[in-house]
């Protein structure tokens, strides 16, 4: 089954196109109802009325399937079937997105701190930390709580 709805989704969409298709997805899946609203029907009487039953199928019904007295199987068309897949390859989409965002951000807080460290006046506070001497060490010294004297 090669549907349009099945295939990649294009790389690198800006925001607000993402935005605006994840928006017309979830208002596709408006169908998608939990378990306890769906249409129900025995295992048996489904079999006995396939005909019947897969004509309300196609024409955007979901039925739940139930095998003694259990809750089995869902039944949908394949349409929805189609845009549950569809749904599903733009949440890939919308994670990678985020991924890249969050990696953008953390690259800018990281190029933020090299600016500072990499700064004349962080090299000059370097250079002073470790040409100290003996005696410059000493004079900044602080006995803590745990030292004795």
């Amino acid at each position: 089954m090669n549907s349009d709805s099945t295939k990649s989704p294009p790389p690198a969409a800006d925001s607000t196109t993402l935005t605006l298709r994840a928006l017309r997805a979830i208002n596709a899946l408006k169908w998608l109802s939990p378990i306890d609203s769906l249409v129900s029907t025995g295992s048996r009487d489904f079999g006995r009325s396939i005909e019947f039953n897969l004509n309300l199928v196609t024409q955007g019904s979901v039925l739940l399937l139930k095998l003694r007295k259990r809750d089995t199987a869902v039944v949908m068309s394949v349409k929805h079937y189609e845009e549950i897949l569809h749904f599903k390859a733009l949440y890939e989409e919308l994670v990678e997105h985020a991924k890249v965002l969050k990696m953008e951000d953390e690259t800018d807080e990281y190029e933020a701190l090299y600016q500072r460290v990499s700064s004349a006046k962080s090299r000059k506070a370097a250079d002073h930390l470790f040409s100290a001497s003996s005696a410059d060490l000493h004079k900044t010294y602080k006995q803590g709580k745990t030292e004795s004297t």
